[in-house]
């Protein structure tokens, strides 16, 4: 690369890994505060019904949408050298895929509507397909930003389209448009969303030139992260579709509701996750010091700590919270959350582990996981579905995703990047402090309405986040943060001391990366 160049393609390094992380979780934490508010207009306007339609409306797009950004993104964010050929190529190819998608939506809807016995989804489907003439081309550009360094960019682009979408969203439903201005919400954003990165100066990545690059040679590499995000998507649909099937739309409305709740959190911090850490890991396998090294490890310490000490806590809070936000008639719902809670956890690690997998080319991990994922989950809908226990087809994401992440687990330790042992000594001690939280918010909570529950189970809370606040040192994930410069902790910028535990492990790791990059 030439020293031009280079102004144009910063190293990617631990400390810019965590400092795009910051960013990226910092607009995570604003969007959800948003969603969540959506949520609680929207559980006080939209019947179950309307909403069970709504939301296998909205699994069908997603599902095409996989074939519209045809893994773009993932590609863009993970090449080894990003070119403006490149990018210009892959905004091409996901317009032309973006329109042939909308042309299906319009031409479907009415047989999706037929087949769940649901005319009124016919519709949102027409509604919500209009984002295909949008969205891909600003994921391609939100995702080209990311890549090179501008996640403050990419952040307030993003955050200023949900914003609007949602914005949108509320007037239509208050206009009377209901439940179309749920459907509304998600073309009004990839609009602004797209206008805000094509007309912002500020907004325009810069990259450096490279040879031409012709849209079909995106075709084989896009097209393989895509197929595997599609696999991963049906594992997690499933449920929702076979509820609508079998359970009807009311059924379907509280299942999705409390699916999407703790879905919420779990997608908003993968997305910073994934937005992190993908370019740090991407470039330490072009300098082949991947396999080995402790940026993987770090991944997977994150993602383990977010997923049993988050949502343990949420499995314990997030009855009364959802039963808050959505206000009277939705007991269904709250009652599900535990369940749905868990399966997110397992969900998002599951999804830390693939960004490691998809990073390193792992793709017959990447392979194995999600056919072990999907052969579990359809297991148990079978179960669920003969037992006629809405409860059991929650239960059977979580068991499915936790099912799939031993595979990771076994993938990692045969490739000598993590032993199984320090991977399921991690876990033990995230799942603890989870579950501690969890038990305590849970037993606070119970028998009481949502208001004082969720008030009680945060005070029932405090004893356990003192003493983890006690023993950090013993946590894994305090460790890495500490090591890596997140915590300017004096003890972080001396030699570890020897002594045993998991400290010394997991701190001395975090080092060797942060001196390695």
């Amino acid at each position: 690369m030439k020293p031009a160049e280079a102004d144009h393609a910063p190293a990617v390094g631990a400390r810019s890994a965590l400092h795009w992380l910051g960013w990226n979780w910092s607009g995570s934490a604003v969007l959800l505060v948003l969603q969540l508010a959506y949520t609680m207009y929207t559980g006080r306007t939209v019947t179950p019904g309307a909403f069970g339609a709504y939301a296998i409306a909205l699994t069908m797009i997603q599902l095409l949408a996989y074939v519209s950004n045809g893994g773009l993104a993932t590609y863009v964010l993970r090449a080894g050298k990003l070119t403006r050929p490149a990018v210009h190529a892959a905004w091409r190819l996901g317009t032309a895929c973006g329109v042939l998608c909308f042309l299906a939506v319009q031409a479907a809807a009415p047989l999706v509507g037929s087949l769940w016995h649901m005319p009124e989804m016919t519709p949102l489907l027409r509604l919500l397909g209009c984002q295909f003439l949008l969205q891909p081309a600003a994921t391609v550009v939100i995702a080209t930003l990311r890549r090179t360094g501008r996640a403050r960019t990419a952040v307030t682009c993003e955050l200023a389209g949900q914003a609007s979408g949602i914005a949108a969203g509320v007037a239509l439903i208050a206009l009377g448009w209901n439940p179309l201005g749920l459907a509304a919400a998600q073309p009004a954003a990839a609009a602004v969303t797209l206008a805000l990165v094509t007309f912002r100066p500020n907004a325009r990545p810069v990259l450096p030139p490279g040879p031409p690059v012709r849209a079909r040679e995106l075709l084989a590499p896009s097209g393989f992260l895509a197929g595997f995000g599609l696999l991963e998507f049906v594992g997690t649909s499933s449920p929702t579709w076979m509820a609508g099937h079998f359970f009807g739309a009311g059924a379907t409305g509280a299942y999705s509701r409390a699916s999407y709740f703790v879905g919420l959190p779990s997608q908003v911090l993968f997305q910073g996750l994934n937005s992190a850490a993908t370019p740090l890991l991407a470039e330490r396998r072009a300098s082949d010091r991947l396999v080995g090294g402790r940026a993987a490890e770090h991944v997977v310490c994150a993602g383990s700590a977010a997923a049993f000490i988050g949502f343990g806590a949420l499995c314990g809070l997030g009855p009364s919270a959802l039963g808050l936000l959505l206000g009277p008639g939705w007991t269904l719902a709250t009652a599900l959350v535990p369940l749905t809670a868990a399966g997110a956890g397992m969900a998002l690690l599951c999804r830390s582990g693939m960004i490691v997998d998809q990073t390193r080319h792992a793709g017959g991990v990447v392979l194995a996981t999600q056919l072990t994922v999907l052969a579990t989950t359809f297991a148990g809908i079978a179960v669920a579905v003969a037992d006629q226990s809405l409860v059991l087809l929650a239960g059977a994401v979580a068991v499915a995703q936790a099912a799939g992440h031993l595979v990771q687990i076994g993938g990692w330790h045969r490739a000598g990047l993590l032993r199984a042992r320090t991977a399921l000594r991690m876990h033990a001690i995230h799942a603890v402090v989870g579950a501690g939280l969890g038990g305590a918010a849970a037993l606070g909570s119970a028998g009481r309405p949502p208001a004082a529950g969720l008030g009680h189970g945060l005070l029932c809370m405090l004893p356990v986040v003192a003493l983890s606040a006690l023993l950090r040192r013993r946590i894994p994930l305090y460790a890495v943060a500490a090591a890596t410069g997140m915590l300017r902790s004096p003890r972080a910028r001396h030699t570890v001391p020897e002594r045993p535990g998991a400290e010394v492990r997991f701190a001395a790791a975090a080092r060797d990366d942060v001196k390695g990059s």
